[in-house]
Order: C-alpha cells, then structure tokens, then sequence
C-alpha cells in the first residue's frame, strides 16, 4: 500500500511537470530549511534557518 501511494505520487508530479505546472528546482543540502523540522542541527545552523524562516521566538517579540 505504501509503495502503490509513492508511484501515484511520482506519477501526479511527473505529469505536473510535463505539463508545466510544476518546476523542480535542486536546493543545495545546506540550503535546506526544512532540516530544522526534520533533524537535530547545531545551533549556529538552528539559528540560520529560524532566521531564514522568518520566525521569532516569544521572547523576541516581546
């Protein structure tokens, strides 16, 4: 079942791309800021990608 979801994906976004309604771009793995969702990060890197994000924490809001 899992495997059958992941080809219809592939397939949903292939198709998005052959129609050019989806571009697919590489992001460099130090560019990627996703990794402060999905893994431990030092803090220099941590800090770096809530920067990029935008986002505050409570206390710097005020």
């Amino acid at each position: 079942a899992r495997t059958k979801h992941i080809e219809v994906d592939y397939h949903f976004v292939r198709e998005r791309v052959s129609q050019k309604q989806l571009q697919i771009k590489f992001i460099s793995s130090k560019d990627q800021l996703a990794d402060i969702f999905t893994k431990p990060l030092p803090l220099p890197q941590f800090e770096a990608c809530r920067r990029n994000l935008t986002l505050l924490s409570s206390l710097e809001s005020g």
